[in-house]
């Protein structure tokens, strides 16, 4: 049996994304989103996550990176190289792996990011992050945490699905995946690459048997990231190809 989670990562990171995000799952083929707390349509995000928490799965999309604006109120954080802005993408994920981001800073501001959706009256059914930050051992040991005091169960696994051959991206990502032992996860994860324009016409031949979740960036503004929803725009195509390949969609929420 072949299942399929088709997740919208970036939910609510502004209204143009948002919009689009939203005209995709009214298509028909995106299951599930993670929404970005903090952001120019995060209450855009919540509320359609409110009215729609029957239909689709909705999770945290956990941001330490790239700019944004930490939650938590102390200004002297390790997430931090200057008060209130967090480390663009690359150094973060340097700062992660030389051990420089504490555990108390990672679980104060992963719980307070939770506890914003929650707020928001947002039922959280699974964790991702913006950069795939969680990934590395030093945030997910914090996560996991978190996620138990939480309640949390679902999370994502460090990619093993490639739709582009990537050895050395899989051999890191096996060891990567040690923490995440123990952890409720999809049996593959796939990052569509932003630079595929035909992900969409391979992806139901090579998806293999058991549970795969599929990450997007839904976007009009942007090129890759209308490469990336287009076929959830226009999803006849796609649609038709999975019912003919037996993958069924599904969504977290269905596994409790």
């Amino acid at each position: 049996m072949r299942s399929l989670i088709i997740n919208a990562d970036d939910f609510g990171l502004d209204r143009e994304t948002c919009d689009t995000t939203v005209d995709c799952f009214e298509a028909g083929l995106l299951t599930s989103a993670t929404i970005m707390v903090g952001c120019e349509a995060s209450a855009q995000a919540c509320d359609y996550a409110r009215q729609n928490r029957k239909r689709f799965s909705f999770g945290l999309h956990f941001n330490i990176v790239d700019g944004f604006r930490p939650v938590a109120p102390e200004s002297d954080t390790s997430l931090c190289d200057e008060p209130g802005a967090f480390r663009e993408s690359a150094d973060q994920r340097y700062a992660a792996l030389i051990g420089m981001l504490t555990s108390a800073d990672i679980r104060r501001e992963f719980r307070l990011q939770v506890e914003e959706l929650r707020d928001q009256h947002v039922e959280v059914t699974h964790v991702d992050s913006h950069g795939q930050l969680h990934k590395f051992p030093s945030v997910i040991y914090s996560v996991r945490q978190e996620m138990r005091r939480a309640g949390l169960t679902w999370v994502r696994r460090p990619q093993n699905m490639f739709l582009n051959p990537n050895g050395k991206r899989r051999m890191v990502n096996n060891v990567f995946m040690i923490p995440f032992w123990g952890m409720m996860h999809t049996d593959y994860y796939c990052a569509v690459d932003q630079c595929d324009g035909t992900w969409s016409s391979r992806l139901p031949e090579v998806l293999p048997h058991g549970l795969t979740e599929v990450s997007v960036h839904p976007g009009r503004a942007e090129a890759w990231r209308l490469n990336e929803a287009g076929p959830l725009l226009a999803p006849q195509e796609l649609s038709r190809a999975l019912k003919s390949a037996d993958i069924s969609l599904t969504r977290y929420r269905a596994w409790g």
